[in-house]
């Protein structure tokens, strides 16, 4: 069993996302009338009336300087934060004040590492303007950027949800903050580059070639290549789309011997190993499968979310985070 681990000042339920996201909305209200009110003058404040106060609400531990690391040093510069877990592990690039769309050369930038697959966030020198970019991407800080907000123009629980889905710590720890802002980023490329990628794929050179090929193996003779690029062309149109594939292998159920990883939103993590059969011993990690907890985790899977009865306890609401076999 992991030990307990403090929450946050001004945490909240991991559990409870509606919640969360109701109570950002309003903290984004209230630096709405600070920014009309006439902002904020130096990056310190941007640092200590914004951001710091933000991450704390999503989560973090802001006094932990292992886990919001500032002054973090990439490859290729350094940027104002790193958040981090676990330590050393930058989840999250944050960098203040102006950053170029693009650098004078390739690495020339912090946000061009692409070893370090955190989110990386840019925020403007009075605090107001958001922008998130995908690391991995190709191009410019600016071709990569997936979502950007005003906080002093667009105060609503949209932007809550975005801070939520790529800044919170429950989602950097699980991985989902990544996961989403590569789904978000490939989401927002894929109309400016279909039609290119399309013409590249089957339009290109390759496909002449081995249309010429297949011509001169069936024919005997070399094909006339204008002949053949205009038939190339002309089947294009008529093209059939591949069926769409199969649905992902769902995830799997927890069974007997597993190890499971649960959030507990009182101690928010906790390790669990199924069993049956003996008598289970609670304080090492034990769950039985006849118990309220083994009913509740029993046949659930990854992703969950379950209403239990902890041991001397009120009934928690629990989410299955990871399932490992016996032997993993």
């Amino acid at each position: 069993m992991s030990e307990r681990a403090d929450d946050p000042v001004d945490g909240l339920p991991l559990f409870d996302r509606r919640s969360r996201i109701e109570s950002l909305a309003e903290r984004l209200g209230d630096l709405a009338s600070e920014f009309e009110q006439g902002g904020f003058a130096t990056g310190r404040d941007v640092v200590d009336r914004v951001l710091l106060p933000l991450l704390r609400h999503l989560g973090w531990d802001v006094g932990d300087t292992d886990a919001v690391a500032p002054g973090f040093e990439t490859p290729a510069g350094a940027v104002d934060f790193a958040l981090c877990h676990p330590p050393g592990d930058p989840r999250i690039l944050v960098k203040i004040g102006a950053v170029a769309e693009s650098a004078p050369a390739p690495g020339g930038h912090p946000f061009d590492d692409c070893s370090i697959r955190a989110v990386q966030l840019a925020i403007s020198e009075d605090g107001r303007r958001w922008r998130f970019h995908f690391p991995a991407g190709r191009g410019s800080v600016r071709n990569r950027q997936f979502a950007r907000f005003d906080i002093a123009d667009n105060v609503n629980e949209d932007i809550a949800e975005v801070l939520d889905t790529h800044l919170s710590f429950h989602a950097a720890k699980s991985g989902e903050a990544f996961r989403e802002a590569e789904r978000t980023y490939a989401e927002r490329r894929f109309p400016a580059e279909a039609r290119g990628a399309w013409r590249r794929s089957l339009a290109g050179r390759e496909v002449a070639r081995r249309f010429l090929r297949e011509m001169e193996d069936a024919v005997g003779v070399p094909a006339d290549r204008r002949r053949a690029m205009s038939f190339v062309r002309g089947q294009l149109g008529s093209m059939r789309w591949p069926a769409d594939p199969p649905d992902p292998k769902p995830a799997r159920r927890v069974e007997v011997g597993d190890r499971v990883w649960v959030y507990d939103f009182e101690t928010r993590e906790i390790v669990a190993r199924t069993v049956v059969g003996r008598e289970p011993d609670w304080d090492r990690g034990e769950v039985s499968r006849d118990s309220p907890v083994g009913h509740a985790l029993f046949g659930a899977r990854e992703g969950e979310e379950k209403e239990i009865e902890l041991p001397d306890r009120k009934a928690e609401r629990i989410r299955i985070v990871l399932i490992r076999g016996s032997a993993g």
